[in-house]
Order: C-alpha cells, then sequence, then structure tokens
C-alpha cells in the first residue's frame, strides 16, 4: 500500500509522522484491499486539521477529516470517521438480502 503525507509549510515532528503511519496502516487493515492513502495536514491559526483520503479497487475513495486543538486527537477523530465509514461501506444496500415483504399490503 503506497502511504503519502501532505504537510507544507508545517513544522511536524517525526515521532507525529510516525504516529500517523502506524494509525494509518493499522486502519488499512480493517478495510479491504486498499491500495493507497494520502493524509493531509494543515494549520489555520491555533486550529489544526487533518484529511485521510483511503483509495481503494475500482476507485472507491473514503475521506475522513477532523479539526482540534492539537495533531493527536484531530489524527484519532479523522482515523475514528474513517473506520466507520469502512464498516459501513461493507454493508451497502446492493449487497444486503432484501427483507421479505409482508403479505396482503399493496
Amino acid at each position: 500500500m503506497q502511504l503519502v503525507f501532505s504537510h507544507r509549510g508545517i513544522a511536524l515532528t517525526q515521532s507525529m509522522l510516525k504516529k500517523a503511519e502506524a494509525a494509518v496502516l493499522k486502519a488499512a487493515e480493517r478495510i479491504p484491499r486498499a491500495t493507497g492513502a494520502t493524509v493531509r495536514f494543515d494549520e489555520d491559526g491555533p486550529e489544526r486539521r487533518v484529511e485521510i483520503v483511503f483509495n481503494g479497487p475500482r476507485g472507491t475513495r473514503l475521506i475522513a477529516a477532523a479539526a482540534g486543538r492539537y495533531w493527536g486527537p484531530a489524527l484519532n477523530a479523522a482515523l475514528t470517521k474513517l473506520v466507520r465509514q469502512a464498516s459501513k461501506e461493507r454493508r451497502t444496500p446492493a449487497r444486503r438480502t432484501p427483507a421479505p415483504r409482508a403479505a396482503g399490503r399493496s
């Protein structure tokens, strides 16, 4: 899986980049056949923003973003959103079996 970090003009520590890498790889285990991920860090005054984009097969993209006062909580919130999206992705309406209809209703 290809992993890309984008943090132009922002001074991120190596430990934060390693933490982000480990967290994204752990999340990738829950997303079947992920082909790549992009993690963008952005800063606007006191607000830090983290956006994670997972690329899957057949052009499937999962995007999650979160903002916070510090990098760690923003990264954790974005990963939580991403994992929640991945669990919903597995249960799309096309893959669910239709519920039996009640007899006698029109």
